[in-house]
């Protein structure tokens, strides 16, 4: 009889005792930032830069600058988001 009243109550204490675990709480970490200000970039005569390359190696010099753009734009609003 003792070991039968220990058996019921031995998953009770532990149940009690696990219970203040058994909740999550989310805590919401936000970094205190600014975001960083792009650069100014040199001016580039667009005309003399495509007389010099020729329209192949210009097209191709202007789509990598594109792409650079767009790199840093988007990095620059995943910083606005992260940073508010």
């Amino acid at each position: 009889m003792r070991t039968t009243g220990l058996a019921v109550l031995a998953p009770l204490v532990f149940s009690v005792a696990t219970s203040g675990c058994a909740s999550t709480e989310y805590v919401e970490i936000r970094p205190q930032c600014t975001p960083p200000s792009q650069p100014a970039l040199p001016v580039i005569s667009m005309g003399e830069t495509w007389e010099l390359l020729g329209d192949a190696r210009y097209r191709e010099l202007e789509r990598y600058i594109l792409q650079l753009w767009s790199f840093a734009d988007e990095q620059s609003a995943m910083l606005d988001v992260i940073c508010q």
